[in-house]
């Protein structure tokens, strides 16, 4: 009977300790959503070197990126709802990181909104505010009743213009945008955590804004990725807060168009 025991005793301790080996070895699947900033538009290679494949070499995740160009919250909202692939892939995710808002900013009457900003007047400013919120009221219970386990990473939209006159104006907006991601947060707690690349983007002083004006160029890209890594430190979920690079990003540069934008970019960042 001793020689039974021991030998179930010995059982149980090498089942165990092979459990344990398996956890430790088991990688933790990263899923990057929302709109071009999370697909990477800013470099001509984001498959191989945007900030959340950045992440993924870091801490050796499985990586998948459904980031798409041009939506907005309502656009992500009808995605989770009716794709089968972005639910698949919310399933099977541990941590989910989204970049989306801006696109309701940039989608909207712009120049109207910018000219009614200059005099004061914010309610088209707070009206799309108030549209983000009430999306993320209907995004975030439909990502978690796919995957309630899932730690989500919401990142706050930065400003793209260090030009004094036209970013001060820009600003309100996305003052607006990352308050109404914040609000959610605090009327919902636990809801996702907050990276905070607005403020990241704001404390730098380098050129992180690609050819185009609006999305990251490489530098940008590395910024949001060691914003995102010093969040999964700090959650218990990373050990690093340098991005690996495992390939550089190519600045994305066109002949005709983002040349012009380029040359746009300059005059109004210069402009007295």
């Amino acid at each position: 009977m001793k020689r039974i025991a021991a030998l179930i005793l010995s059982l149980v301790m090498i089942f165990g300790m092979c459990t344990v080996a398996f956890a430790a070895s088991k990688k933790l699947n990263y899923l990057v959503i929302g709109d071009s900033i999370a697909y990477g538009e800013g470099i001509a290679n984001p498959g191989e070197a945007c900030y959340g494949r950045m992440v993924a070499n870091t801490n050796g995740y499985n990586y998948r990126n459904l980031g798409i160009d041009g939506i907005t919250t309502s656009d992500l909202l009808l995605l989770i709802n009716s794709s089968s692939e972005m639910k698949s892939e919310i399933k099977k995710a541990d941590i989910i990181s989204v970049s989306i808002g801006g696109n309701n900013f940039l989608r909207s009457n712009l120049l109207w909104m910018l000219v009614t900003i200059v005099f004061g007047n914010l309610d088209e400013v707070n009206k799309t505010a108030d549209g983000i919120y009430d999306d993320l009221g209907k995004i975030i219970p439909a990502i978690k009743e796919l995957n309630p386990d899932a730690v989500i990473l919401m990142q706050t939209v930065y400003n793209p213009w260090k030009a004094a006159w036209i970013s001060g104006i820009y600003q309100k907006g996305v003052d607006a945008l990352n308050s109404a991601i914040r609000r959610y947060l605090k009327d919902n707690p636990g809801s996702y955590e907050i990276v905070d690349v607005a403020a990241a983007f704001a404390a730098s002083d380098k050129d992180l804004i690609a050819a185009d004006t609006i999305h990251p160029n490489g530098e940008g890209n590395k910024l949001i990725a060691k914003t995102v890594l010093k969040k999964l430190k700090q959650l218990g979920l990373g050990s690093k807060t340098e991005p690996v690079i495992a390939i550089e990003p190519i600045e994305k540069v066109s002949l005709s168009l983002d040349n012009n934008l380029r040359l746009i970019r300059y005059y109004l960042n210069t402009a007295a």
